[in-house]
């Protein structure tokens, strides 16, 4: 029970069997001190943990925990590990096998491990950890977007990414050309129109048409002017 976990700091229940304030009140204050105790969490292969947990755990930053491994997680679609401070002793981060989520972003200065292995969903990694020395993002066939900052990783393996357009590595450490990946997918150029901006041929085609309606106006005054049966001397115009 949550006693077990505050004692030994390891979290391997589900989700579901934490304390609930929506169940009972007083268990929101148990809840989070369960949480804050643990040093490692692995939750794996489970339907029960969703975005809500990692919020959680991130708005609480548990002070000693050093490693989360909730993969398999098949309704996490979104983690957010922010600002930098958040999870101070926070060293391995695995969300690999994780089938819907779509979007990761993880800042942290204590980070070494993160492991993000076939999500077949995922579009957009951003990941700003200096420590960062490993990093494992294969087999995420739809991962479009990648930006990385790390001071120490040297190794990066991108196999099974075959969706990628735009790769931005700001690694001192890390050669390019060492980088493992399939070729990337092939984007058109933007073709340079040989006609005038839209703006200016609209600008010209309204012109013509306000100086046309203009002319017909002048010409209608006149013939009003020509008709009247007003002596000139009172005529307004």
């Amino acid at each position: 029970g949550g006693g077990r976990v505050v004692e030994r700091g390891l979290g391997e229940k589900p989700v579901t069997d934490l304390p609930d304030a929506n169940t009972w009140p007083t268990w929101g204050a148990l809840r989070e001190r369960v949480l804050i105790a643990c040093k490692q969490i692995k939750i794996n292969n489970t339907a029960s943990l969703r975005d809500a947990f990692c919020a959680e755990l991130v708005k609480l930053s548990p002070p000693e925990l050093a490693s989360v491994d909730v993969s398999g997680s098949h309704n996490l679609r979104n983690v957010v590990v922010s600002p930098m401070a958040s999870c101070p002793s926070l060293t391995e981060l695995d969300l690999s096998r994780c089938g819907s989520l779509d979007y990761v972003m993880v800042q942290s200065e204590s980070l070494k491990t993160l492991r993000i292995v076939g999500c077949s969903e995922l579009t957009k990694v951003l990941i700003h950890c200096p420590a960062l020395s490993e990093l494992a993002l294969q087999d995420n066939p739809k991962l479009e977007t990648i930006l990385l900052w790390s001071d120490e990783l040297s190794a990066l393996d991108l196999s099974g990414c075959t969706g990628i357009v735009t790769l931005k590595p700001q690694c001192p450490k890390l050669d390019p050309a060492s980088v493992k990946h399939p070729p990337f997918r092939h984007i058109e150029q933007h073709i340079k129109p040989d006609h005038p901006p839209i703006a200016f041929m609209l600008k010209d085609t309204f012109g013509e048409a306000a100086r046309a309606a203009a002319d017909a106006k002048e010409r209608e005054w006149k013939n009003l002017k020509e008709d009247s049966v007003i002596p000139p001397v009172h005529r307004p115009f």
